[in-house]
């Protein structure tokens, strides 16, 4: 979770302690990653939360990292998943930085963002939308499109009844991005859409429906 204020940090802190026992071993991004990326693809997960999405994306063959501006919840990522030492970094939108770039000095073939624009604010979202997409590396010459870096996300729209002073049942910071808006904001920064997708959940507070989106970097000149 990203551009966080006190509420949404102190649901985060208590989530942390209950990832163990009531988070789902797959997340719904990860099939379609999968789908998307070409083997091998160096990934960065923004908001990455216990790490799943990252470990899982490693063990199928990708070079994967994370950021995740929570300590509780970086803490129970390693806790829970060792392996990823070294993996995820503290950071948070709009403020992203470069993480990892001396792994990756020129930026990454995808990056995954799920769950997490919600929690910034619409006068933020164009700056946090212009970070991830700083986060990809140049198009090559000639390069296939299927093979150009590629930006997924999952943009959340809860029931407006659900939501309160801009917040959902839980205290967290909650804003319904128009998919449409994120397109245009992204098809500035030189990404178009490449899928579009939708999937209807009911979450336990909250009906919820899930927008589910792939941009690629245009191609180069």
């Amino acid at each position: 979770m990203m551009d966080v204020d006190a509420g949404t940090a102190a649901f985060y802190d208590g989530y942390a302690t209950q990832l163990e026992a009531t988070e789902a071993s797959r997340s719904a991004m990860l099939g379609l990653l999968a789908a998307t990326l070409p083997p091998g693809a160096s990934v960065l997960d923004v908001g990455a939360g216990s790490g799943r999405d990252v470990a899982a994306l490693r063990d199928l063959g990708f070079d994967a990292f994370g950021v995740e501006p929570n300590p509780a919840m970086r803490d129970t990522a390693l806790r829970l998943r060792p392996a990823l030492a070294g993996c995820l970094a503290d950071a948070s939108l709009p403020a992203l930085g470069r993480p990892f770039s001396d792994r990756y000095p020129q930026g990454f073939d995808a990056v995954v963002c799920s769950a997490v624009l919600m929690h910034v604010a619409p006068a933020s979202l164009a700056a946090a939308l212009t970070a991830l997409a700083h986060q990809l590396r140049p198009p090559r010459h000639q390069e296939p499109a299927h093979l150009r870096p590629a930006l997924a996300l999952s943009l959340p729209e809860m029931d407006a009844a659900q939501l309160q002073d801009d917040r959902d049942a839980d205290g967290r910071r909650f804003h319904n991005h128009a998919p449409a808006l994120v397109e245009a904001l992204l098809g500035e920064l030189g990404l178009t859409t490449e899928r579009a997708d939708v999937n209807d959940a009911v979450l336990a507070s909250a009906s919820t429906r899930w927008h589910m989106r792939v941009f690629r970097r245009r191609a180069a000149p």
